[in-house]
């Protein structure tokens, strides 16, 4: 089996030989080169095209962000390591693969390393003659939040409905509720709008959680969903939930 071509960046020694231990466990990967800044990063990348790339974020000069836009096309599959949260957002944005907070633990990396596994492998087995993509519009598919004292990573699919809350939104997840700041205009346009549907100037739903729809006065109606929660549907928005609800049918 073709090896995985590994590429470690960061600018600490010690973080530098964590990541060369963890990765002298697994038999298929191979590492090519280390960088300990951002300009020798980007001169490694576009001498040796590796596969992956394990980058720190907070480096002299040139940070990991710079890195990732300055590779262009020769971009490989990137796992962010670094010890500060506050950059998942934006990591997640550039299109990381996976996000490693320091330290972390053997299996936290095993988990990220059968990721890039798998993303890999799928790129290379894909048909030679096969046609370029449609570019297709990039959607939340996990959003982080702070709850507890702790990051969270909550996946949008767990999301039943949506309620505007001032300069935030309340997520709902079965009987929690987590505050996002947002607008519902920025949410609307970064959720999938085959799954979210807005159906009041205040309200975004997940279709897959919508038990049954029925009418009220003055042309509102009601949305019912799968745990009892009842909303209402502006006539307004009437026209944003037939479409999805006759693909539901």
């Amino acid at each position: 089996m073709e090896k995985i071509r590994v590429l470690i960046v960061d600018d600490e020694k010690p973080a530098r030989t964590r990541l060369r231990q963890c990765l002298e466990e697994a038999p298929d990967v191979e590492i090519v080169g280390t960088a300990r800044d951002g300009r020798e990063a980007l001169r490694l990348i576009r001498g040796l095209a590796p596969d992956l790339v394990f980058l720190d974020v907070k480096m002299p000069d040139i940070d990991g962000f710079d890195v990732l836009d300055q590779a262009g096309t020769m971009k490989p599959v990137t796992i962010f390591v670094t010890a500060f949260d506050s950059h998942a957002i934006r990591a997640f944005e550039a299109q990381a693969l996976d996000y490693l907070l320091k330290p972390f633990s053997n299996e936290r990396f095993e988990a990220a390393l059968q990721r890039a596994r798998q993303t890999i492998h799928a790129r290379r087995t894909a048909p030679a003659a096969a046609p370029l993509p449609v570019e297709t519009p990039k959607y939340l598919e996990r959003i982080m939040l702070k709850s507890e004292g702790r990051t969270v990573f909550l996946s949008v699919d767990d999301i039943k409905w949506i309620e505007a809350a001032g300069v935030y939104v309340e997520l709902h997840v079965g009987t929690k509720a987590f505050l996002y700041r947002s607008s519902m205009t920025q949410m609307a346009e970064r959720l999938d709008p085959g799954r979210f549907v807005r159906i009041h100037r205040s309200t975004i739903v997940n279709t897959t959680s919508i038990r049954n729809v029925h009418p009220r006065s003055h042309g509102d109606y009601t949305v019912v969903l799968d745990d009892g929660t009842e909303l209402v549907m502006g006539r307004a928005h009437r026209e944003n939930l037939e479409p999805r609800l006759r693909q539901l049918l």
